[in-house]
């Protein structure tokens, strides 16, 4: 039947293992084997890059303008197997760090927090799951939306001719982009209110529209409606109803929604932006907030993260700017840092021989250090000789100086000659082999 079908229209006969526009046709049970193709492609990518004294900066540029980009397609309609992303990721990872096949290095932060934007002190890699659900939300939504285009069509008589997108179930033999998509509905859910319209589509428990979570009283009707709490003519709800089925705070709550378009249908609007239109950037950070979340991570603080935004925006050497970041971040090779890692090394200083050599004492206290920057401004010389970390310092100089000072006097003038002498005082041999 199938050579018949092909020979009438003209069509080329295809094996369940070939693929269509690129992507796999997903067939046999091992989603792994199938998309380790995606995970051989960054690989040979990366591996094809030959240049050994490329800056990290340089690094950061071709990982996330080319590296990042090679999986984008695929994850446009299949969640990739969680094995294949941590693969990537580790590809990706052992780039960034200068390791090769005939080497390793030390890979003195986890990726997953160099993939935490720059103003929380990451490096705004991407991470390849959350993305990959951020890619699948944009196609979910299209399903969500309507219309009138093919892939709607096909989607609702297959999968939900009586219902909508974010009612649906899995259905009967479903194919896996249909079970990919299913997989962006917690992120929508999470990231979407419903505009009050003829009320029917809007569930009064499982559904967003109110600005605080209902509370019901003890023998509420949860099956109802929107619809069923207000006059679609008068456009005035019923008070007895609000009152027998809601808390006090949630019917003030309630009152205060805008019955005017109760002649249109319900609609469903992307919060995290003032237009309510879906986009896979928003959607990406939805995702990695609810990553954080189940991970117990806390936000970062407004101070801080104006702190890493005046770095990133300092207009000096990106290089220096990416050592400034590893210093902040306390991960430059410092003879303690690498005790820490089991190098076995002498922690004290090889210039003053007096304390132990972190990156505060590397960079700030060392008597060599001082002698630096007392060819600076004046307003540093004041600050504290003793400081605990970099992190700490560079707050307190941001504090002290203005951008332009920071950017003449602190970076351009002697950023240069610091980033040497840094690179001197904890050895440029390690710095090469770590």
């Amino acid at each position: 039947m199938k050579l018949a079908i092909g020979n009438m229209l003209g069509a080329q006969i295809m094996t369940s293992c070939e693929k269509y526009l690129g992507l796999p046709m997903v067939g046999g049970k091992s989603k792994v084997s199938t998309f380790r193709e995606v995970q051989e492609r960054v690989t040979k990518k990366v591996m094809g890059w030959k240049e050994k004294n490329i800056s990290k900066a340089g690094r950061e540029v071709l990982i996330k303008t080319v590296a990042q980009a090679i999986p984008t397609y695929s994850m446009s309609m299949f969640k990739i197997p969680k094995r294949i992303c941590d693969d990537i990721n580790s590809v990706l990872a052992k780039y960034w760090w200068g390791q090769t096949r005939d080497e390793k290095k030390i890979h003195w932060i986890k990726w997953g927090k160099l993939c935490n934007s720059k103003d929380r002190g990451g490096m705004g890699f991407r991470d390849i799951h959350a993305f990959n659900l951020a890619m699948l939300a944009k196609q979910a939504w299209r399903l969500i939306q309507g219309g009138h285009s093919l892939f709607f069509r096909v989607y609702k008589t297959r999968y939900f001719p009586t219902c909508s997108f974010m009612e649906a179930g899995l259905g009967s033999n479903p194919s896996y982009v249909w079970r990919s998509l299913l997989e962006a509905r917690d992120l929508i859910t999470a990231a979407t209110v419903w505009k009050v319209g003829d009320g029917k589509s809007i569930k009064l428990e499982d559904h967003r529209w109110l600005p605080h979570p209902p509370k019901f009283q003890p023998n509420a009707n949860r099956s109802l409606r929107v619809s069923d709490l207000f006059d679609p003519c008068t456009k005035q709800w019923h008070t007895h109803v609000l009152h027998t089925n809601f808390m006090q705070s949630t019917v003030e709550d309630i009152q205060r929604v805008d019955l005017r378009n109760t002649h249109s249908k319900d609609e469903l609007l992307w919060r995290e932006n003032k237009k309510g239109t879906f986009s896979v950037k928003t959607a990406y950070q939805v995702a990695i907030r609810q990553q954080q979340q189940e991970k117990g991570e806390s936000s970062s603080t407004r101070d801080v993260r104006r702190m890493w935004n005046c770095l990133w925006q300092l207009h000096i050497p990106p290089k220096v700017r990416n050592f400034v970041w590893r210093a902040c971040s306390d991960i430059l090779p410092t003879r303690t840092n690498l005790c820490r890692r089991k190098v076995p090394l002498d922690p004290v200083c090889e210039i003053c021989q007096k304390q132990n050599e972190t990156v505060a004492h590397a960079l700030w206290s060392c008597p060599m250090a001082r002698n630096v920057w007392a060819l600076v401004s004046g307003k540093l010389q004041k600050r504290s000789s003793e400081a605990e970390d970099i992190y700490t310092l560079v707050r307190e100089l941001m504090a002290v100086l203005s951008t332009k000072e920071l950017e003449i006097q602190f970076f351009q003038r002697v950023g240069e000659k610091n980033l040497l002498l840094a690179e001197s005082l904890v050895n440029v041999t390690r710095l090469a082999l770590v």
